[in-house]
């Protein structure tokens, strides 16, 4: 196909010219374990659910699928949208409006018409994966990957490390150490109330010069203030999302109120929002998740966005899984941020992924934008079998929905 430079238009376009049949869809639940928990201000996380989606079609050269895969996480400690929630939505609503206007325009959409026909921003996270598989097919067919699509080349893109909150300060410095150590040259510390300046300022201590950033997954209110405003003293990146999602208004204030800058995630949940936090400024550094905005093409709104505004962004993770850890680095190497990112490979935190392939790796700093085609690595039929705990096969014939638990 015909390089187009402008990421977004590409991203739009694709599919345009691609006759692909949707013969079933298949829905599943894998269940993983992470290597080790994570603690934040919301809970403890120690498995990581994945609901996968995969495409089963034909092109004109024979066969063809395309996978997705969801972000939601086990609750609803972090989003409304957990996983559960997610398989439903896509098994009752999504998926069969897929097929139906697969079957009636005799071809499947290409990505600006899936965008135009799916209104649902109650359900970003199952939307973002959908559209991930939708793209993924159309990508497998034409034999070319996300990041040639995207026009990026081979340079690597920087990698960041996050630790769960710790009440023992040693170990969380010896945490710390062995990561930097590894070569990570930025650091996120899960921070929340009453384990927040003892451990920040353990970990500036014992490493006075690093990229040191605190997320609080909104732990903090506006009569915090005076105490967030304290944390200037540790010269921080920036303070990620120190009040509930939908407070603006006081994160405004809290911006006023100090020199640290203020980053938002769980309050970035559509490129509107994302406008509108920045004019208000309610924030000036942005945690850039494709999923929560709704997938890849908001996401590429936002990244123009921003570098039209000289607004720093970072891509931020949700535990995912190789496949869709390698989409966002490509996500990451397109904005061209300078930022590490929650970009490491997926065995760091994983005890078993879902990929054939684990993320190339540069070096301990930097990952490389997967070239294989689709979205990301082809994904280990075998070990995605082993690991589901659930499946739904809606197909084309009407009446032919089955399940298999």
């Amino acid at each position: 196909m015909d390089t187009i430079h402008d990421p977004a238009l590409a991203w739009s376009r694709l599919g345009d010219r691609t006759a692909i049949s949707l013969d079933a869809i298949e829905i599943r639940r894998v269940e993983l374990q992470l290597r080790d928990p994570v603690r934040t201000s919301r809970g403890v996380h120690d498995r990581r659910p994945v609901i996968l989606i995969r495409l089963i079609g034909t092109d004109p050269t024979g066969a063809v699928e395309g996978w997705g895969e969801c972000a939601a996480l086990a609750d609803t400690t972090y989003d409304a949208e957990d996983a559960t929630t997610s398989f439903a939505t896509l098994e009752h609503s999504l998926c069969p409006a897929l097929l139906s206007v697969t079957d009636s325009a005799g071809r499947m959409p290409s990505l600006g018409e899936f965008a135009a026909l799916r209104d649902v921003p109650a359900t970003s996270l199952a939307g973002a994966a959908l559209e991930m598989a939708v793209a993924d097919t159309h990508l497998r067919s034409k034999d070319i990957s996300f990041a040639e699509l995207c026009n990026v080349d081979s340079d690597p893109v920087p990698v960041g490390a996050v630790v769960g909150e710790c009440s023992d300060l040693t170990e969380l410095v010896n945490q710390v150490d062995r990561l930097v150590d590894g070569g990570y040259q930025r650091i996120k510390m899960k921070v929340g109330r009453g384990s927040d300046v003892d451990p920040i300022a353990a970990v500036r201590k014992a490493h006075p010069g690093l990229f040191l950033q605190v997320d609080a997954n909104e732990d903090y209110t506006e009569s915090d203030i005076d105490h967030l405003a304290g944390f200037d003293r540790f010269e921080l990146a920036c303070l990620e999302q120190p009040f509930r999602r939908d407070d603006l208004s006081g994160h405004v204030r809290l911006a006023q109120r100090m020199a640290t800058p203020i980053c938002l995630d769980e309050s970035l949940h559509s490129v509107d929002m994302v406008v509108s936090a920045l004019e208000m400024e309610a924030c000036s550094v942005v945690c850039l998740k494709p999923a929560r905005l709704g997938g890849i093409g908001p996401a590429l709104e936002v990244i123009r966005l921003c570098s039209a505004a000289s607004v720093p962004l970072w891509i931020g993770g949700m535990f995912e899984t190789g496949f869709a850890r390698a989409v966002n680095v490509v996500v990451g190497a397109v904005s061209g941020t300078l930022w590490p990112g929650d970009l490491s490979p997926a065995h760091s935190y994983l005890r078993e992924d879902l990929i054939v392939q684990s993320a190339q790796m540069a070096g301990p700093l930097e990952v490389v934008p997967s070239r294989t085609p689709g979205m990301g690595p082809a994904v280990d039929q075998a070990m995605v079998d082993r690991h589901t705990v659930n499946m739904v096969r809606l197909e084309t014939v009407p009446g032919s929905h089955s399940g298999a638990g």
